[in-house]
């Protein structure tokens, strides 16, 4: 998102408990970044813990408190309780409460927390918890932004912007679709992408289509290497937490058009 983790977390924490919202954003961040590593059954096992700390919002706008963290939730007394609530806005009672009630039943019936299920985890059920967690954020800060109107605004038109993945890979071509990253920034992505992966020096130098084979692996490769960011040996590549850090503050995985 171009609108920064800090923004969303002030915007919302001076009316609502700020221990859940942090659960809640992390658990947000790790589902976009496992969608965009197309990890997708992750993904949707994030999306039940994500619902689970909006239940928790749910309740606590309902009644004033929470259930705490590590005990069980009564997922459908809350979800009852609160559509009876006429002083919450109607997207609180009725949208919210169903939302997290499909993105838990997408966890407990698509084949996603149980081996041997019908349905197996699919991009198209990512899709659905990617969106729906996307549309939640926002209503959360539509009705509850402890910032001006122009701030909130801004705040869910970001969320709301039409965002591509910055890499495509196509057969077995990986593309990064953000020409303006270097060499390196790119090579870290694609690496990223690929973890926990090894990838070869040939196909990045393809993939990222360097024109001079031995200036790369010895001005980019060697670089990233002396700089523990990557573990480059044999020809062979893989991204160290310490590039991953790197990637995760400093290359945004998605294009807005």
């Amino acid at each position: 998102m171009s609108i920064q983790r800090s923004q969303i977390e002030t915007a919302l924490s001076t009316k609502l408990p700020q221990e859940i919202i942090s659960a809640l954003l992390d658990e947000y961040q790790h589902i976009k970044q496992q969608f965009f590593l197309r990890k997708f059954q992750p993904a949707e096992l994030n999306a039940a813990r994500f619902s689970e700390c909006v239940l928790r919002l749910i309740e606590f706008l309902d009644t004033g408190n929470y259930t705490p963290f590590g005990k069980q939730l009564n997922t459908q007394n809350i979800i009852n309780r609160v559509s009876n609530n006429t002083g919450l806005p109607e997207g609180i009672r009725f949208f919210i409460p169903q939302i997290t009630r499909v993105l838990l039943d997408i966890r407990n019936k698509r084949n996603v927390a149980h081996v041997g299920g019908e349905v197996s985890p699919n991009y198209s059920d990512s899709l659905l918890v990617s969106h729906s967690t996307d549309w939640i954020l926002v209503e959360l800060i539509r009705n509850y932004h402890a910032n001006s109107i122009d701030e909130a605004r801004k705040i869910v038109e970001s969320i709301n912007e039409t965002k591509i993945p910055v890499i495509a890979e196509i057969g077995s071509f990986v593309r990064v679709q953000n020409t303006k990253l270097k060499a390196d920034q790119k090579t870290l992505l694609i690496l990223y992408y690929k973890q926990p992966d090894k990838v070869s020096d040939a196909d990045l130098i393809r993939w990222i289509k360097y024109s001079n084979a031995s200036r790369y692996r010895t001005e980019i490769l060697k670089l990233l290497d002396d700089e523990a960011l990557i573990h480059y040996e044999n020809g062979s590549c893989t991204l160290l937490p310490k590039g991953v850090i790197y990637v995760e503050k400093n290359i945004s995985p998605e294009l807005i058009v």
